[in-house]
């Protein structure tokens, strides 16, 4: 019995370890309602390390993509930022005016957005799209990491011949390309010095590491 006990003390935890109700934003990003916070701040960096979006100067700070964007508001962010900036998106599950909150905003949300998202929005693409493309983009569309159309100079400048790019994989391959050609003062790593083809697509000799996001902003276009 004392197992039992402590194993169903251990599944409900305390503090930290304490299941908590999620943000809709945080709950867009990691696709559940409900998580412990220590679980949260694993799941970020699950998800941080796989968009390969700690700064390869400074590994403490992130860069943020689009659904991060979304979720804190910032083109990039330290850790112990991040950590504070989650707290406003995770909620007490056992507080009972938060529960009967939860309660009422899910359902409008319910009701008024995903009513509009997923049967207005699926109408528009059917018109304008193969059903099969329609039911991809909807997939990549959550998290808001949909594709957005490029511009001709980043098209020319990625050479891939690719038009449509989450903004997550534009900024990966920047990078990859800056490390890839020692393009990285070495005075000072967090500046990037620009070679030719950095210079025709910016239009700038040097720039800080944290304005990459800030610069390729021209070059996404609204369709």
């Amino acid at each position: 019995m004392s197992k039992g006990v402590n194993s169903e003390g251990k599944r409900r935890g305390g503090g930290f370890n304490k299941v908590s109700r999620l943000s809709p934003q945080l709950r867009e990003l990691l696709g559940v309602p409900e998580m412990a916070r220590t679980e949260v701040v694993k799941q970020m960096w699950v998800y941080i390390r796989e968009k390969n979006l700690q700064d390869p100067v400074n590994k403490k700070n992130i860069i943020c993509d689009e659904p991060l964007h979304a979720l804190f508001g910032v083109e990039s962010i330290d850790m112990f930022q991040m950590n504070k900036a989650l707290s406003k998106h995770i909620l007490p599950l056992d507080s009972d005016e938060v529960k009967s909150m939860e309660r009422e905003k899910p359902r409008k949300h319910e009701r008024e957005e995903v009513k509009s998202t997923e049967k207005e929005k699926p109408r528009k693409h059917e018109r304008e799209e193969d059903p099969d493309e329609a039911k991809g983009k909807e997939k990549r569309q959550k998290g808001f990491l949909a594709p957005l159309q490029l511009s001709d100079a980043l098209v020319k400048f990625l050479g891939t011949g690719e038009n449509e790019l989450t903004r997550a994989v534009v900024i990966k391959r920047m990078w990859d390309y800056i490390k890839e050609n020692n393009l990285q003062d070495p005075a000072d790593k967090r500046k990037v010095i620009c070679d030719e083809k950095l210079k025709e697509l910016f239009e700038v000799e040097t720039f800080h590491g944290f304005t990459v996001t800030k610069l390729l902003a021209a070059h996404f276009l609204k369709s």
